[in-house]
């Protein structure tokens, strides 16, 4: 049986993520809690970028629970400053692939009875996983700092342990998957050229 590439990917991740400037801790809940605060377009992955957005976002991510410090007066006039000649795309594709690097959660099959009515209260979803995690032992700093991928393996791991119906999609699943996605891709290439 072979290793799952995003659980793989959750555990293993660079240290080094440098954007305009600033060393990236750990991409975590925490992170994402605020990214959907201030609506970021590089968590969302949406076009129309600023630098505004990507200090805004490189700002919350060089911090840890429970801090956040958006610059402000004169510190952010001397890091606009010193950035002024960073290459926004550049800087942007490395938030990007910072983001991918640690946001690697479990793929889960859906099943059609959980799209037609959900039962539960709906919580935000860093929420419900970090006082998952601290129910489980972990300690809050731990939960709503650990990386983000490793946090949503750990709470599908423990919800089937308690015998939650999950299916996971399968390595062989995964990669049929890409395929089809790659192949689709390629085509729509094909019909924009």
């Amino acid at each position: 049986m072979s290793l799952d590439r995003l659980f793989a990917e959750s555990v293993v991740n660079r240290s080094n993520h440098f954007v305009l400037g600033r060393k990236l801790k750990p991409l975590c809940l925490w992170h994402a809690v605020l990214l959907e605060l201030i609506d970021s377009p590089l968590w969302h992955g949406n076009n129309g970028v600023t630098m505004t957005d990507l200090r805004l976002a490189v700002s919350i991510c060089s911090d840890s629970f429970p801090k956040y410090q958006i610059p402000s007066g004169w510190r952010l006039c001397c890091w606009a400053w010193r950035t002024r000649k960073n290459s926004l795309a550049i800087e942007a594709a490395k938030f990007s692939a910072y983001i991918r690097d640690f946001n690697a959660p479990p793929m889960l099959w859906t099943k059609d009875e959980e799209a037609k009515t959900d039962k539960h209260c709906p919580l935000p979803q860093p929420l419900d996983i970090a006082a998952w995690l601290i129910r489980h032992n972990i300690s809050e700093d731990r939960a709503w700092n650990m990386p983000i991928g490793l946090a949503h393996w750990y709470y599908v791991a423990m919800a089937k342990h308690r015998g939650a119906d999950i299916d996971l999609v399968s390595p062989s699943e995964q990669m049929a998957i890409d395929k089809i996605k790659a192949k689709r891709a390629g085509g729509l290439a094909g019909q924009a050229g």
